[in-house]
Protein backbone atom coordinates (compact mmCIF):
# COMPACT_ATOMS: atom_id res chain seq x y z
CA UNK A 1 0.00 0.00 0.00
CA UNK A 2 1.21 3.44 -0.48
CA UNK A 3 1.80 6.41 1.68
CA UNK A 4 -0.95 8.61 2.76
CA UNK A 5 -0.17 12.29 3.89
CA UNK A 6 -2.49 13.53 7.49
CA UNK A 7 -3.14 16.84 7.27
CA UNK A 8 -3.35 18.94 10.54
CA UNK A 9 -5.95 21.27 11.00
CA UNK A 10 -7.76 21.81 14.14
CA UNK A 11 -7.21 18.51 15.26
CA UNK A 12 -3.99 18.78 16.90
CA UNK A 13 -3.54 15.63 19.11
CA UNK A 14 -2.64 12.02 18.16
CA UNK A 15 -5.42 10.27 20.56
CA UNK A 16 -8.58 10.27 18.92
CA UNK A 17 -7.69 11.66 16.15
CA UNK A 18 -10.04 10.11 12.88
CA UNK A 19 -8.04 11.32 10.49
CA UNK A 20 -4.98 9.91 11.69
CA UNK A 21 -6.19 6.66 12.79
CA UNK A 22 -8.33 5.91 9.33
CA UNK A 23 -4.71 6.68 7.26
CA UNK A 24 -2.64 4.51 9.41
CA UNK A 25 -5.47 1.54 8.94
CA UNK A 26 -5.44 1.80 5.17
CA UNK A 27 -1.83 2.69 4.75
CA UNK A 28 1.58 1.11 5.11
CA UNK A 29 2.88 4.91 6.18
CA UNK A 30 1.81 8.34 6.51
CA UNK A 31 3.19 11.36 6.41
CA UNK A 32 2.05 14.20 8.57
CA UNK A 33 1.74 17.93 7.46
CA UNK A 34 0.56 21.31 9.08
CA UNK A 35 -0.16 23.89 6.27
CA UNK A 36 0.08 27.61 7.28
CA UNK A 37 -1.70 28.93 5.30
CA UNK A 38 -2.25 32.84 4.98
CA UNK A 39 -5.12 33.48 7.23
CA UNK A 40 -3.20 32.18 10.20
CA UNK A 41 -1.37 35.51 9.87
CA UNK A 42 -4.30 37.92 9.32
CA UNK A 43 -7.29 39.40 11.22
CA UNK A 44 -8.65 35.42 11.37
CA UNK A 45 -6.01 34.42 14.10
CA UNK A 46 -5.19 36.71 16.95
CA UNK A 47 -2.11 36.91 18.66
CA UNK A 48 -3.53 34.96 21.75
CA UNK A 49 -4.56 31.78 19.42
CA UNK A 50 -1.12 32.12 17.50
CA UNK A 51 0.50 31.59 20.92
CA UNK A 52 -1.53 28.60 21.81
CA UNK A 53 -1.29 27.43 18.16
CA UNK A 54 2.69 27.26 18.01
CA UNK A 55 2.72 25.54 21.68
CA UNK A 56 0.45 22.95 20.56
CA UNK A 57 2.22 22.20 17.00
CA UNK A 58 5.33 22.56 19.39
CA UNK A 59 3.98 19.65 21.27
CA UNK A 60 2.24 17.79 18.32
CA UNK A 61 6.13 17.84 16.87
CA UNK A 62 7.42 16.44 19.63
CA UNK A 63 5.09 13.42 20.78
CA UNK A 64 4.91 12.79 16.67
CA UNK A 65 8.80 12.24 17.27
CA UNK A 66 7.99 9.88 20.18
CA UNK A 67 6.26 7.81 17.74
CA UNK A 68 9.36 7.14 15.13
CA UNK A 69 7.38 10.46 12.87
CA UNK A 70 8.14 13.94 12.05
CA UNK A 71 5.45 16.86 11.54
CA UNK A 72 6.27 18.96 8.70
CA UNK A 73 5.52 22.43 8.18
CA UNK A 74 4.72 23.91 5.02
CA UNK A 75 3.64 27.32 3.22
CA UNK A 76 -0.04 27.72 1.64
CA UNK A 77 -2.07 27.81 -0.54
CA UNK A 78 -3.01 24.17 1.14
CA UNK A 79 -4.22 22.67 -2.39
CA UNK A 80 -0.81 23.59 -3.96
CA UNK A 81 1.25 22.46 -0.83
CA UNK A 82 -0.67 19.28 -0.54
CA UNK A 83 -0.13 18.06 -4.36
CA UNK A 84 3.76 18.53 -3.85
CA UNK A 85 3.90 17.24 -1.43
CA UNK A 86 1.73 13.89 -2.40
CA UNK A 87 4.41 14.50 -5.44
CA UNK A 88 7.52 14.32 -3.33
CA UNK A 89 6.32 11.12 -1.23
CA UNK A 90 4.12 9.62 -3.97
CA UNK A 91 1.27 9.85 -1.58
CA UNK A 92 -1.98 8.42 -3.11
CA UNK A 93 -4.37 10.31 -0.85
CA UNK A 94 -4.52 13.10 2.55
CA UNK A 95 -6.79 12.29 5.01
CA UNK A 96 -8.10 15.29 7.15
CA UNK A 97 -11.24 16.76 9.21
CA UNK A 98 -14.60 17.85 7.12
CA UNK A 99 -15.27 22.02 7.52
CA UNK A 100 -18.56 23.58 9.00
CA UNK A 101 -16.91 26.90 8.50
CA UNK A 102 -17.36 29.27 4.92
CA UNK A 103 -13.29 29.90 5.23
CA UNK A 104 -12.39 25.95 5.83
CA UNK A 105 -14.70 24.30 3.68
CA UNK A 106 -13.11 26.89 0.67
CA UNK A 107 -10.01 25.70 1.80
CA UNK A 108 -10.84 22.48 1.08
CA UNK A 109 -12.57 22.95 -1.93
CA UNK A 110 -9.62 24.64 -3.62
CA UNK A 111 -7.61 21.57 -2.44
CA UNK A 112 -9.54 19.14 -3.57
CA UNK A 113 -9.22 20.81 -7.09
CA UNK A 114 -5.66 21.12 -6.98
CA UNK A 115 -5.48 17.20 -5.78
CA UNK A 116 -8.21 15.81 -8.10
CA UNK A 117 -5.86 17.09 -10.83
CA UNK A 118 -3.26 14.74 -10.26
CA UNK A 119 -5.08 11.39 -8.97
CA UNK A 120 -4.25 12.25 -5.24
CA UNK A 121 -7.80 11.28 -3.06
CA UNK A 122 -9.28 13.68 -0.44
CA UNK A 123 -10.51 11.43 2.11
CA UNK A 124 -12.45 13.94 4.58
CA UNK A 125 -13.87 12.72 7.76
CA UNK A 126 -16.10 14.24 10.65
CA UNK A 127 -13.42 14.90 13.53
CA UNK A 128 -14.74 18.35 14.98
CA UNK A 129 -18.47 16.93 16.46
CA UNK A 130 -20.06 14.67 18.13
CA UNK A 131 -22.81 14.65 15.69
CA UNK A 132 -21.89 16.47 12.45
CA UNK A 133 -22.32 20.31 11.77
CA UNK A 134 -25.52 20.06 9.57
CA UNK A 135 -26.63 16.78 10.06
CA UNK A 136 -29.50 16.78 12.17
CA UNK A 137 -32.62 18.32 10.59
CA UNK A 138 -36.31 18.79 11.68
CA UNK A 139 -39.22 16.73 10.45
CA UNK A 140 -40.23 19.45 8.01
CA UNK A 141 -36.23 18.46 6.87
CA UNK A 142 -35.01 22.21 7.39
CA UNK A 143 -31.78 23.03 9.63
CA UNK A 144 -32.92 23.36 13.43
CA UNK A 145 -32.60 26.76 14.36
CA UNK A 146 -34.00 26.88 18.13
CA UNK A 147 -31.58 25.24 20.64
CA UNK A 148 -34.34 23.23 23.16
CA UNK A 149 -35.72 20.64 20.00
CA UNK A 150 -32.00 20.29 18.41
CA UNK A 151 -30.64 19.43 21.81
CA UNK A 152 -33.17 16.67 22.02
CA UNK A 153 -32.68 15.35 19.07
CA UNK A 154 -28.81 15.61 19.55
CA UNK A 155 -28.78 13.35 22.57
CA UNK A 156 -30.82 10.75 21.01
CA UNK A 157 -28.06 10.84 17.93
CA UNK A 158 -25.66 7.69 17.94
CA UNK A 159 -22.12 9.31 18.93
CA UNK A 160 -18.92 7.50 18.14
CA UNK A 161 -16.43 6.47 20.89
CA UNK A 162 -12.80 8.05 20.98
CA UNK A 163 -10.29 5.82 18.65
CA UNK A 164 -6.91 5.31 20.81
CA UNK A 165 -3.59 7.03 19.88
CA UNK A 166 -1.18 4.82 17.62
CA UNK A 167 1.72 2.63 19.21
CA UNK A 168 3.81 4.05 16.74
CA UNK A 169 3.15 6.09 13.26
CA UNK A 170 5.01 4.75 10.24
CA UNK A 171 6.36 7.39 7.71
CA UNK A 172 8.60 7.16 5.21
CA UNK A 173 12.25 7.57 5.67
CA UNK A 174 12.97 9.95 2.67
CA UNK A 175 10.23 11.88 5.70
CA UNK A 176 12.41 11.60 8.01
CA UNK A 177 15.42 12.20 6.64
CA UNK A 178 16.66 15.63 7.77
CA UNK A 179 17.26 17.22 4.47
CA UNK A 180 13.24 17.04 3.42
CA UNK A 181 11.77 20.03 3.09
CA UNK A 182 9.79 21.96 6.29
CA UNK A 183 9.64 25.40 7.89
CA UNK A 184 11.21 25.98 11.07
CA UNK A 185 8.24 26.55 13.52
CA UNK A 186 10.46 29.14 14.79
CA UNK A 187 10.41 30.66 11.32
CA UNK A 188 6.60 32.23 10.88
CA UNK A 189 6.63 35.49 12.37
CA UNK A 190 3.10 35.30 14.11
CA UNK A 191 4.46 32.26 15.96
CA UNK A 192 6.64 34.62 17.86
CA UNK A 193 3.51 36.44 19.26
CA UNK A 194 3.38 36.32 22.83
CA UNK A 195 -0.15 36.50 23.05
CA UNK A 196 -1.77 37.96 26.12
CA UNK A 197 0.16 38.41 29.27
CA UNK A 198 -1.43 35.21 30.85
CA UNK A 199 -2.09 33.42 27.32
CA UNK A 200 -3.72 30.24 27.72
CA UNK A 201 -1.05 27.37 27.27
CA UNK A 202 -1.40 25.35 24.07
CA UNK A 203 -0.85 21.05 23.50
CA UNK A 204 -2.52 17.79 24.75
CA UNK A 205 -0.89 17.56 27.80
CA UNK A 206 -2.07 20.37 29.55
CA UNK A 207 -5.33 19.81 27.37
CA UNK A 208 -5.46 16.75 29.52
CA UNK A 209 -4.49 18.24 32.61
CA UNK A 210 -7.31 20.75 32.83
CA UNK A 211 -9.92 18.00 31.64
CA UNK A 212 -8.40 15.59 34.45
CA UNK A 213 -8.83 18.92 36.71
CA UNK A 214 -12.48 19.66 36.08
CA UNK A 215 -13.40 15.95 36.30
CA UNK A 216 -12.03 15.59 39.52
CA UNK A 217 -13.64 18.27 41.10
CA UNK A 218 -15.90 20.74 39.47
CA UNK A 219 -17.82 18.93 36.78
CA UNK A 220 -19.89 17.06 39.42
CA UNK A 221 -20.88 21.03 40.45
CA UNK A 222 -20.92 22.26 37.07
CA UNK A 223 -24.59 23.31 37.09
CA UNK A 224 -24.04 25.32 39.88
CA UNK A 225 -20.24 26.65 39.74
CA UNK A 226 -20.18 27.66 35.99
CA UNK A 227 -22.02 30.78 37.02
CA UNK A 228 -19.85 31.94 39.67
CA UNK A 229 -16.86 33.57 37.99
CA UNK A 230 -15.07 34.33 41.49
CA UNK A 231 -14.34 30.02 41.57
CA UNK A 232 -12.60 27.73 39.50
CA UNK A 233 -16.32 26.24 38.38
CA UNK A 234 -15.45 25.99 34.72
CA UNK A 235 -13.21 23.81 32.19
CA UNK A 236 -11.79 26.53 30.34
CA UNK A 237 -11.57 23.91 27.54
CA UNK A 238 -12.62 26.07 25.06
CA UNK A 239 -8.96 26.71 23.40
CA UNK A 240 -8.30 23.23 23.30
CA UNK A 241 -11.93 22.40 21.77
CA UNK A 242 -10.75 25.20 19.07
CA UNK A 243 -8.02 23.24 18.19
CA UNK A 244 -8.75 19.90 18.48
CA UNK A 245 -5.91 19.66 21.68
CA UNK A 246 -8.36 17.61 23.12
CA UNK A 247 -10.79 15.09 21.49
CA UNK A 248 -14.97 15.86 22.46
CA UNK A 249 -15.51 11.95 21.72
CA UNK A 250 -12.92 11.73 24.58
CA UNK A 251 -14.66 14.31 26.71
CA UNK A 252 -18.04 12.81 26.00
CA UNK A 253 -16.34 8.63 26.77
CA UNK A 254 -14.75 10.47 29.99
CA UNK A 255 -17.78 12.48 31.61
CA UNK A 256 -20.27 9.09 30.74
CA UNK A 257 -17.76 7.50 33.16
CA UNK A 258 -17.76 9.80 35.66
CA UNK A 259 -22.01 9.78 35.52
CA UNK A 260 -22.27 6.49 36.58
CA UNK A 261 -20.17 7.11 39.40
CA UNK A 262 -22.18 10.27 40.66
CA UNK A 263 -25.04 10.82 43.05
CA UNK A 264 -28.11 12.43 41.86
CA UNK A 265 -26.71 15.93 41.90
CA UNK A 266 -23.35 15.33 40.39
CA UNK A 267 -25.22 14.02 37.24
CA UNK A 268 -26.77 16.73 37.07
CA UNK A 269 -24.04 18.45 36.76
CA UNK A 270 -22.62 15.80 34.34
CA UNK A 271 -26.02 16.70 31.85
CA UNK A 272 -25.94 20.02 32.21
CA UNK A 273 -21.96 20.21 30.67
CA UNK A 274 -22.91 17.83 28.06
CA UNK A 275 -25.58 20.48 27.34
CA UNK A 276 -23.03 23.06 26.71
CA UNK A 277 -21.53 20.81 24.19
CA UNK A 278 -24.57 20.21 22.49
CA UNK A 279 -24.49 24.40 22.47
CA UNK A 280 -21.27 24.36 21.06
CA UNK A 281 -22.55 21.62 18.23
CA UNK A 282 -25.77 23.93 18.03
CA UNK A 283 -24.11 27.07 16.85
CA UNK A 284 -21.50 24.90 14.68
CA UNK A 285 -24.57 23.49 12.56
CA UNK A 286 -25.89 27.15 12.37
CA UNK A 287 -23.27 28.30 10.82
CA UNK A 288 -22.95 25.47 8.85
CA UNK A 289 -26.62 26.24 7.61
CA UNK A 290 -26.69 29.77 7.55
CA UNK A 291 -22.87 31.68 6.77
CA UNK A 292 -24.47 34.40 6.38
CA UNK A 293 -24.63 34.89 10.11
CA UNK A 294 -20.88 36.07 10.07
CA UNK A 295 -21.99 39.09 8.53
CA UNK A 296 -25.47 40.03 9.00
CA UNK A 297 -28.08 39.22 11.75
CA UNK A 298 -29.92 35.70 11.75
CA UNK A 299 -33.05 38.00 12.29
CA UNK A 300 -32.76 40.56 9.39
CA UNK A 301 -34.99 43.03 10.97
CA UNK A 302 -31.96 43.79 13.23
CA UNK A 303 -30.31 44.96 10.17
CA UNK A 304 -32.06 48.25 10.99
CA UNK A 305 -31.59 48.64 14.25
CA UNK A 306 -30.27 52.07 15.36
CA UNK A 307 -27.14 51.31 16.54
CA UNK A 308 -25.26 54.66 18.13
CA UNK A 309 -22.40 55.40 14.93
CA UNK A 310 -19.47 58.14 14.90
CA UNK A 311 -17.70 59.89 17.80
CA UNK A 312 -20.78 58.83 20.54
CA UNK A 313 -19.98 55.12 19.10
CA UNK A 314 -16.39 55.58 19.49
CA UNK A 315 -16.15 56.90 22.69
CA UNK A 316 -18.76 53.96 24.57
CA UNK A 317 -16.63 51.52 22.62
CA UNK A 318 -13.26 52.54 23.94
CA UNK A 319 -14.36 52.68 27.45
CA UNK A 320 -15.99 49.31 27.31
CA UNK A 321 -12.91 47.53 25.26
CA UNK A 322 -10.61 49.06 28.02
CA UNK A 323 -12.96 47.88 31.28
CA UNK A 324 -13.32 51.75 32.12
CA UNK A 325 -17.59 51.28 32.11
CA UNK A 326 -18.01 52.09 35.84
CA UNK A 327 -20.02 48.88 36.35
CA UNK A 328 -17.55 46.43 38.01
CA UNK A 329 -18.81 43.48 36.35
CA UNK A 330 -18.35 44.59 33.26
CA UNK A 331 -15.18 45.91 33.76
CA UNK A 332 -13.70 42.90 35.18
CA UNK A 333 -14.56 41.14 32.24
CA UNK A 334 -13.18 43.12 29.96
CA UNK A 335 -9.69 43.38 31.89
CA UNK A 336 -9.33 39.28 32.17
CA UNK A 337 -10.05 39.00 28.76
CA UNK A 338 -7.11 41.38 27.85
CA UNK A 339 -4.62 39.91 30.80
CA UNK A 340 -5.79 35.91 30.04
CA UNK A 341 -7.59 35.65 26.48
CA UNK A 342 -10.24 34.24 27.89
CA UNK A 343 -13.18 35.28 29.77
CA UNK A 344 -16.03 33.45 31.98
CA UNK A 345 -18.63 32.61 30.03
CA UNK A 346 -21.35 34.10 32.75
CA UNK A 347 -19.32 37.44 32.09
CA UNK A 348 -19.11 36.89 28.48
CA UNK A 349 -22.70 37.72 28.28
CA UNK A 350 -22.95 40.39 30.47
CA UNK A 351 -20.66 42.05 28.95
CA UNK A 352 -21.89 41.35 25.37
CA UNK A 353 -25.53 42.51 26.62
CA UNK A 354 -24.17 45.80 28.14
CA UNK A 355 -22.27 46.76 24.86
CA UNK A 356 -25.27 46.06 22.25
CA UNK A 357 -28.49 46.96 25.00
CA UNK A 358 -26.96 49.61 27.11
CA UNK A 359 -24.36 51.05 25.01
CA UNK A 360 -26.10 50.25 22.03
CA UNK A 361 -23.06 49.48 20.16
CA UNK A 362 -23.38 47.23 16.97
CA UNK A 363 -22.98 43.62 17.96
CA UNK A 364 -20.32 43.14 15.15
CA UNK A 365 -17.86 45.52 16.49
CA UNK A 366 -17.79 43.41 20.15
CA UNK A 367 -17.64 39.92 18.05
CA UNK A 368 -14.48 41.28 16.49
CA UNK A 369 -12.75 42.12 19.43
CA UNK A 370 -13.74 39.04 20.55
CA UNK A 371 -11.93 37.36 17.94
CA UNK A 372 -9.29 39.56 17.95
CA UNK A 373 -8.55 39.36 21.79
CA UNK A 374 -9.96 35.36 22.68
CA UNK A 375 -7.76 32.57 22.65
CA UNK A 376 -10.70 30.51 21.74
CA UNK A 377 -12.58 32.58 19.11
CA UNK A 378 -13.95 30.04 18.10
CA UNK A 379 -16.59 31.89 15.24
CA UNK A 380 -19.63 29.88 15.34
CA UNK A 381 -19.68 29.69 18.88
CA UNK A 382 -18.52 33.38 19.65
CA UNK A 383 -21.27 34.69 16.52
CA UNK A 384 -23.73 32.88 18.44
CA UNK A 385 -23.36 33.88 21.29
CA UNK A 386 -22.81 37.76 20.17
CA UNK A 387 -26.66 37.25 18.49
CA UNK A 388 -27.78 35.63 21.58
CA UNK A 389 -26.82 38.27 23.71
CA UNK A 390 -28.10 41.11 21.30
CA UNK A 391 -31.45 39.88 20.62
CA UNK A 392 -30.92 38.98 16.83
CA UNK A 393 -29.62 35.79 16.36
CA UNK A 394 -31.67 32.26 16.08
CA UNK A 395 -33.01 30.79 19.73
CA UNK A 396 -32.31 34.47 21.29
CA UNK A 397 -32.06 36.04 24.63
CA UNK A 398 -35.41 38.40 24.25
CA UNK A 399 -34.39 41.89 23.55
CA UNK A 400 -36.30 42.89 26.30
CA UNK A 401 -34.01 40.78 28.89
CA UNK A 402 -31.77 43.37 29.66
CA UNK A 403 -29.31 42.18 31.94
CA UNK A 404 -29.31 44.64 34.86
CA UNK A 405 -25.03 44.29 35.41
CA UNK A 406 -25.17 45.29 39.38
CA UNK A 407 -28.03 42.20 39.72
CA UNK A 408 -25.88 39.88 38.07
CA UNK A 409 -22.42 40.91 39.87
CA UNK A 410 -24.39 40.60 43.29
CA UNK A 411 -25.72 37.41 42.73
CA UNK A 412 -22.98 35.66 40.39
CA UNK A 413 -20.02 37.31 42.25
CA UNK A 414 -21.57 38.64 45.60
CA UNK A 415 -18.02 38.52 47.83
CA UNK A 416 -16.34 40.76 44.97
CA UNK A 417 -13.98 37.73 44.33
CA UNK A 418 -14.04 38.20 40.58
CA UNK A 419 -14.46 41.76 40.68
CA UNK A 420 -11.69 42.52 43.01
CA UNK A 421 -9.43 39.76 40.90
CA UNK A 422 -9.42 42.12 38.13
CA UNK A 423 -10.21 45.62 39.05
CA UNK A 424 -8.08 47.24 41.21
CA UNK A 425 -9.69 50.43 42.17
CA UNK A 426 -11.80 47.78 43.73
CA UNK A 427 -9.91 45.84 44.80
CA UNK A 428 -8.00 48.61 46.90
CA UNK A 429 -10.92 50.48 47.51
CA UNK A 430 -11.56 51.19 51.70
CA UNK A 431 -14.96 51.39 51.91
CA UNK A 432 -16.24 48.57 49.61
CA UNK A 433 -19.15 47.12 51.34
CA UNK A 434 -22.44 46.54 50.10
CA UNK A 435 -22.22 48.96 47.31
CA UNK A 436 -19.29 46.77 45.77
CA UNK A 437 -21.17 46.43 42.51
CA UNK A 438 -22.26 49.85 42.40
CA UNK A 439 -19.59 51.54 43.64
CA UNK A 440 -20.92 54.92 42.60
CA UNK A 441 -23.82 54.78 45.53
CA UNK A 442 -21.05 54.78 48.35
CA UNK A 443 -20.45 57.99 50.23
CA UNK A 444 -16.95 57.37 49.40
CA UNK A 445 -16.56 56.16 45.99
CA UNK A 446 -13.28 54.15 44.69
CA UNK A 447 -10.73 56.42 43.88
CA UNK A 448 -9.71 56.57 39.94
CA UNK A 449 -12.63 54.68 39.38
CA UNK A 450 -14.91 56.22 36.40
CA UNK A 451 -18.91 56.88 37.21
CA UNK A 452 -21.15 54.65 35.27
CA UNK A 453 -20.77 55.54 31.65
CA UNK A 454 -24.66 54.70 31.35
CA UNK A 455 -27.48 54.63 33.77
CA UNK A 456 -28.97 51.41 33.57
CA UNK A 457 -32.61 52.26 33.74
CA UNK A 458 -32.36 55.09 31.10
CA UNK A 459 -30.30 52.49 28.90
CA UNK A 460 -32.84 50.16 29.50
CA UNK A 461 -35.51 52.58 28.32
CA UNK A 462 -33.78 53.91 25.14
CA UNK A 463 -33.11 50.34 23.84
CA UNK A 464 -36.07 49.08 24.51
CA UNK A 465 -37.93 52.15 22.65
CA UNK A 466 -35.21 51.49 19.59
CA UNK A 467 -36.19 47.81 19.67
CA UNK A 468 -40.22 48.44 19.63
CA UNK A 469 -39.35 50.89 16.71
CA UNK A 470 -37.99 48.29 14.57
CA UNK A 471 -40.44 45.73 15.63
CA UNK A 472 -43.41 48.37 14.53
CA UNK A 473 -41.60 48.75 11.24
CA UNK A 474 -41.78 45.04 10.64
Amino acid sequence: MASAIVWFRRNLRLDDNLALDAALRAHDGVVPVFVLDDHYLTEDFSPPRLRFLARSLEELESDLSAKGSRLLIRKGPAGEALASLARETGADAVYTHSDHEPHGAEILRESQTALSAQGTRLRLLHDLHLVPAGSLLTEAGKPFTVYTPFSRRWREADKADPVPAPPRVATPSAVLAPGFPSIPRSRPRGFRFEGAPANPPGGPREGRRLWDAFRASALSRYAEARDLPGIAGTSRLSPHLRFGTVGVRRLLADARETWKQADAAGRRSIDVFVGELAWREFYASILAAFPRVLTESFRTEFEAFPWVSGDEAEERFAAWSEGRTGYPIVDAGMRQLAHEGWMHNRVRMVVASFLTKHLLVHWRRGEALFRARLADGDPASNNGGWQWSAGCGTDAQPFFRIFNPVLQGERFDPDGAYVKRWVTEIAEWKSAGRDLHAPWRASTPPPGYPAPIVDHAAARAKALAAFAAIRASR
